[in-house]
């Protein structure tokens, strides 16, 4: 009777850690991932951040996801908060010959440590483009959806004009390169095997000026081939330390063991 009595006084011990266990883990769940990274090709310095996955949280904004993902500086210009710098080194590679040509008279940074707006030229700052296009709202009122690419890119030459965005229909600039879609190349390298030298390619055809989509097209294509081809390692891991599944299979071990044990008292 008293051995009963303690494997119950066990099994519920066991069950309160395992809905505790449940109910911190459904609490701390993400309600989805995007993927996330910046450039600065415009300067001829490749990438600030590389492709990563953030998760997001209910009640989430834009801005809560690249301050998740990145050092930045966040102004408010009075139609909402936005991005006016990216943490960054400037590692004195040269600007692209086709921005000298149309920014003969370019300046350097303002703000030490930082990549920010009205660096180099009085038009520069940063553009973010949704899932490859180019974002007609701000940051801060985006909300995210699972699945979604934000990137941040640095123009220093008519607002947008050399990411691809034609200006032209209000007055301003055409686009000084071709308009390109890093959406699909972006999150796969985020989830890809860094160590490739598939990746590393990628991540130059990601931070190139003037890049083709053909040439985007080409390093997916290349990094998607690579991961088949290591597709028996992809997911041999499949219990991750931020979920804490491992806690709760624990939990649920220990009681799967009281139980078994309260049956086997039972029939003697």
């Amino acid at each position: 009777m008293k051995t009963t009595k303690k494997i119950m006084a066990a099994m519920l011990s066991a069950s309160a850690v395992l809905s505790v266990s449940v109910i911190a883990f459904a609490e701390d769940a993400p309600e989805g991932h995007i993927t996330f990274y910046a450039d600065k090709s415009t300067i001829g310095q490749g990438l600030v951040t590389e492709p990563v996955t953030v998760a997001f949280y209910e009640g989430d904004t834009g801005i809560d996801l690249v301050q998740r993902a990145a050092d930045v500086l966040v102004a408010d210009g009075g139609y909402g908060a936005y991005i006016e710098g990216f943490a960054d080194v400037d590692n004195g590679a040269e600007i692209p010959a086709e921005i000298v040509a149309v920014c003969p008279e370019m300046t350097g940074r303002n703000t030490e440590g930082y990549l920010c707006s009205y660096d180099y030229t009085a038009e520069s700052g940063w553009s973010w483009f949704l899932n490859g296009e180019y974002s007609m709202v701000g940051i801060s009122d985006y909300q995210p959806e699972d699945g979604d690419v934000v990137t941040f890119r640095f123009t220093v030459y008519g607002y947008g004009c050399d990411l691809g965005i034609d200006n032209s229909s209000w007055g301003g600039s055409p686009a000084l390169v071709e308009a390109v879609n890093t959406a699909e190349l972006a999150a796969l390298m985020a989830s890809a095997d860094k160590t490739t030298e598939e990746y590393k390619s990628a991540v130059q055809v990601l931070g190139s000026f003037g890049v083709s989509q053909e040439e985007i097209d080409s390093a997916y294509e290349a990094l998607l081939s690579a991961a088949d081809d290591n597709k028996e390692n992809v997911g041999a891991d499949k219990t991750s330390p931020e979920t804490g599944a491992d806690g709760i299979a624990a939990v649920c071990g220990a009681a799967a063991i009281a139980c078994a044990a309260l049956i086997a008292s039972k029939k003697r």
